[in-house]
């Protein structure tokens, strides 16, 4: 028979924690008698250790958990993973000479201590999910299918309340709940201290609930019997398809670490055949590097090494020879998924994890395609070029994301014909046309589960975020280096191009919704869209541009602009009411919008105020001297001196920084993404390394914040619809 009585405030404390926005949640003021959790609930970690760190460090910034839940919360989780474990960060050196026992763990940043440890393979080729992961419990392994899980371990113990007085072994039953109520089902039984939790290793788990969950008891010592039939694990299946602004780009798992006293010299004539073999475009002026006009002169060529091998091993390979090209390549930044610069640092990583830690009755699976680069056209739909290391994919490109989510969630092959009209221009290029674009789909009785919910960031790169970026960054993209005026056309054009294709948005983004209901059967009240965040502002709220090199001084042809930035600007504000447009939440819209009264989709902009005092420019106004000279790059003067204004081996890239985006340098110093097929020593290597590493997109700091805001939409969704069951669909309903 089973007892029930009030709770006392240490259990209902005890409880909160554990079930927090739940629709399986029992309320603060009605504690269970057996308390349970998901053991490792993020299943895109194979061991437990990678969700306990992140599980510790959200106990630590939540603090009172009979409290409501802080709004920021994964923005305080953030900070406690990755605040640099020093006595004073107030700079880079000063945090190195003040440093604790986890220092060097902690500068490198939380993502470089679980990117080896997940359900992602981001070795193969091509790199992928992997349809069967294995999985480490406390209790061993298990092979899992990673897109539907067919058990959960989870842990259970008594309320605290329910042991007052009780000492010795209880003994625990429980079956399936499939099975529960007729005869002959499979019973299990453990004796365990009572004040033990115990541990159900195959809790089973179907999209149908009838055939999930467990139902336990437990005889105390006392004769008393408390039970839950109803042990059921809710498994969300959360999809993040999109851009850079939700792949990570600029933050990659494991950031490039630099020589303390090595440089790399960037220097033309180190390569003088190559270079000399390109044209430059007509009129491309070759640039003077001569020294920078400073106090302490440096010159602009010469830059931070990477630390490698020959210096780990006290010795020195020879520029350009196989060794030292092959020890710079080992010393690059470790991305989740190098070809997209995807990693663990992108929102919809941070949204799916908080909603993991915050209902332990949970689990969630995550699969994010996003890639930097992508487009609705290119991205979504077709195939596309990789950021880098398109040599390691078969074919040198990355697929579609939609394919690769088509084959992910299938059982069988693709069957379900489709087709779909989208706007198709080069970039640089004024000229549209409208391309048929044929697809198979998974039918729906072949899918594996329904999608709960989909986290998208698309639109940018389909009016050229890339050029427009070159645009208000350089006076001319032959600046760079004269190579580089022989793409300028497609690398650089300003807001009157990216006009045209704004004006065929809506049309693309149609594609998108038509695409998710037909060949997904997800309907558009589950996905949701974020907006892009503000770029240009200072820490005033005015526009960037009055300090021009702030933050760009890695290569002399970088200059922002303050014209450009404000033509920029005024194009962005228009972009982003395009999206309110073409969502069915805008004002003063066009007419005739391909998407009619919207996609209805939900397209978060709540979190664009957050941005509008610190953008790429944007100095901590306590400390806006010192922040702004922290904001050059290291560099060592022509006399010999230390690197100045701090050593890059002492870089701290994820401590907290007032700016919410990287600046070139910043990127140089993440990333150091380096030009395939170009010499390794050509001049174009800095600025390629500081615009193509990721400068102007958000910090891990801005992501997280970011998850703060789009997470509350989601819990919405989750508790207004539940979960979608598979059902036979009509091409083009509404499913």
């Amino acid at each position: 028979m089973r007892r029930r009585t009030r709770a006392t405030a240490v259990a209902a404390t005890l409880f909160a924690s554990l079930a927090v926005s739940s629709s399986l949640a029992v309320t603060a003021g009605h504690a269970a008698d057996l308390i349970w959790e998901v053991e490792s609930p993020f299943r895109f970690f194979k061991p437990t250790r990678s969700f306990a760190l992140h599980e510790a460090a959200f106990n630590a910034a939540r603090g009172d958990p009979s409290a409501p839940l802080p709004a920021d919360i994964i923005w305080r989780t953030e900070r406690r993973l990755n605040d640099p474990d020093c006595k004073d960060a107030s700079n880079p050196d000063r945090c190195e000479a003040t440093g604790g026992k986890r220092y060097q763990q902690s500068r490198l940043g939380w993502a470089a201590q679980t990117v080896g440890e997940t359900c992602y393979d981001s070795n193969g080729h091509p790199r992928r999910y992997m349809p069967v992961c294995e999985r480490k419990y406390s209790w061993g392994s298990a092979k899992e299918d990673y897109v539907l899980p067919e058990a959960h371990t989870v842990n259970i113990r008594i309320a605290p309340e329910q042991l007052a007085d009780v000492t010795g072994d209880c003994i625990w039953s429980w079956q399936p709940r499939k099975s529960s109520d007729k005869a002959g089902g499979k019973v299990e039984s453990k004796k365990l201290a009572c004040k033990d939790k115990l541990t159900i290793a195959r809790v089973p788990y179907a999209i149908d609930q009838v055939a999930s969950g467990v139902s336990v008891s437990v005889k105390l010592p006392d004769g008393r019997e408390l039970s839950d039939r109803d042990v059921v694990v809710e498994d969300l299946f959360i999809v993040a398809l999109g851009d850079s602004f939700a792949s990570g780009e600029s933050n990659p798992d494991k950031p490039v670490q630099f020589s303390a006293s090595r440089e790399m010299v960037y220097d033309p004539t180190l390569v003088r055949d190559q270079v000399a073999a390109r044209t430059p475009a007509k009129g491309a002026v070759v640039p003077n590097y001569g020294l920078a006009s400073s106090e302490d002169q440096f010159n602009p060529k010469v830059l931070p090494r990477r630390y490698m091998d020959d210096e780990a091993a006290e010795r020195f390979y020879k520029l350009n020879s196989p060794e030292f090209v092959a020890a710079f390549d080992k010393a690059a930044a470790r991305w989740l998924s190098r070809d997209c610069h995807r990693s663990q640092y992108g929102y919809p990583f941070r949204v799916a994890i908080e909603l993991a830690l915050e209902n332990r009755h949970r689990s969630v699976t995550l699969a994010s395609l996003t890639c930097s680069g992508a487009e609705v056209s290119a991205g979504l739909f077709l195939d596309m070029d990789p950021r880098e290391g398109a040599s390691d994919i078969p074919g040198g490109k990355v697929r579609a994301q939609l394919d690769q989510l088509s084959d992910l969630i299938c059982r069988a092959a693709r069957s379900q014909a489709a087709s779909y009209t989208l706007p198709m221009y080069t970039h640089g290029k004024t000229q549209i046309s409208a391309q048929r674009i044929a697809k198979s789909w998974c039918p729906p009785q072949s899918r594996k589960r329904a999608i709960d919910v989909v986290l998208m960031s698309i639109g940018g790169n389909d009016v050229g975020f890339g050029a427009l970026a070159a645009y208000a960054l350089t006076e001319d993209i032959g600046d760079l280096a004269p190579i580089a005026a022989l793409g300028g056309s497609s690398m650089r054009f300003g807001p009157q191009v990216s006009r045209a294709y704004l004006d065929v948005l809506d049309q693309r983004m149609k594609a998108v919704k038509d695409a998710l209901q037909e060949g997904f059967g997800v309907p558009p009240a589950r996905v949701v869209q974020s907006s892009y965040e503000p770029i240009q502002y200072d820490e005033t709220g005015g526009l960037c541009g009055a300090q021009p090199t702030l933050g760009m001084d890695v290569h002399p042809g970088l200059r922002l602009g303050r014209q450009r930035l404000q033509e920029t600007a005024d194009f962005l504000k228009d972009f982003l009411a395009r999206l309110e447009c073409i969502d069915g939440k805008g004002r003063n819209c066009p007419s005739g919008l391909a998407t009619g009264s919207g996609t209805g989709f939900t397209l978060v902009t709540d979190h664009i105020p957050e941005f509008t005092k610190r953008g790429l420019c944007a100095r901590d106004p306590k400390r806006a001297l010192a922040d702004g000279i922290a904001m050059r790059m290291p560099r060592r003067p022509t006399n010999g001196d230390d690197f100045k204004p701090y050593s890059p081996a002492a870089a701290l890239p994820y401590a907290h920084h007032w700016r919410l985006f990287r600046t070139p340098n910043d990127a140089f110093l993440m990333a150091n993404t380096h030009r395939e097929g170009t010499p390794l020593f050509d001049i174009l290597q800095p600025a390629y390394a500081g615009l193509y590493s990721g400068a102007i997109h958000p910090t891990a700091e801005a992501h997280a914040i970011v998850a703060d805001h789009v997470v509350r939409h989601v819990r919405t969704i989750v508790d207004r619809h539940g979960h979608i069951e598979i059902r036979p669909t009509v091409t083009g309903a509404n499913n």
